[in-house]
């Protein structure tokens, strides 16, 4: 189902009609002065049945949203928040750097591939068990090697948030669990998501579907990513999913055609696929009207 919909995708052409919604940038991202697609006057103002409570679909090349619901308004995001960890990681450290796995990884729960105090990755290693099983043990092994504890960790999040001009984002965890002081929006994390998506190891390792990593020892650890529309279409490149008691079901997804790309958020989903295809699907009718 997920192929057949979305192998239908994209077959339009850009043009210079007027767009549904400007997607201000922050700081540091370019606005790139090229039309926006032609399909977009053809969009639902909502594909029918999303239960996402927030969503955005954005066009990466116009920077322009063509769908969106609840976009400025603040949610629990779950997982999502790795990727504010790997950038930072990635902005901090070499790929080839070792770190300790920390005592705290043993009160860790949730999505975890099984780490052990006292053992030790390459921090590239565990940046895939950070985004491909969504693991967060290792979001917490990679904050404590990155800037000494959680919560100076977390601090350098939030600054980087600040800087990114992400006004409605605000972290108090690595891993995305629970807190009421841990939110954002889809549009902030569109933004969030397209600056790490300019850093070629975050580009590779969340179009990664399945990986082996290894301790310094050999001890392998396995690891399948956990986006199933990766698994599905080849026009798909990540990016990240989440799932919370309080934030529900979560997904960023990154797919392009006939260069093009698009970016679709969804937050608060009771059923993350199925409202990804609806979306999708919108997209598929707007390009063949």
């Amino acid at each position: 189902m997920f192929a057949s919909l979305l192998s239908l995708l994209l077959l339009g052409t850009p043009s210079s009609l007027p767009s549904s919604e400007e997607l201000h940038p922050p700081p540091g991202i370019e606005i790139l002065h090229i039309g926006v697609p032609a399909f977009a006057q053809n969009l639902p103002e909502m594909p029918p049945r999303l239960s996402a409570s927030g969503m955005l679909l954005l066009d990466i090349r116009s920077r322009q949203v063509l769908l969106s619901r609840n976009a400025d308004e603040k949610r629990p995001m779950a997982s999502l928040t790795k990727i504010m960890t790997a950038l930072l990681v990635l902005e901090h450290r070499s790929l080839n750097e070792v770190a300790a796995i920390p005592k705290i990884v043993a009160d860790i729960h949730g999505s975890t591939i099984g780490v052990k105090t006292g053992e030790f990755f390459r921090v590239g290693d565990l940046l895939k068990a950070l985004l491909i099983p969504s693991a967060n043990d290792a979001a917490y092994s990679l904050a404590i090697a990155d800037a000494g504890s959680v919560s100076s960790f977390v601090e350098q999040m939030n600054l980087r948030a600040e800087s990114l001009g992400l006004r409605n984002t605000h972290f108090t965890n690595p891993a995305g669990l629970d807190s009421e002081e841990q939110f954002s929006t889809p549009r902030d994390l569109a933004w969030l998501t397209i600056a790490a998506l300019r850093n070629s190891d975050f580009r590779r390792i969340v179009r990664t579907k399945e990986a082996t990593i290894k301790t310094t020892t050999g001890q392998p650890f396995s690891l399948r990513n956990t986006n199933e529309l990766l698994h599905e279409n080849e026009h798909v490149f990540g990016v990240k999913t989440g799932t919370t008691s309080k934030a529900g079901e979560c997904l960023i997804v990154f797919f392009e055609e006939q260069n093009r790309e698009y970016l679709l958020v969804l937050l608060g989903s009771k059923d993350r696929y199925t409202d990804s295809l609806y979306v999708l699907e919108a997209l598929h009718h707007a390009l063949a009207s």
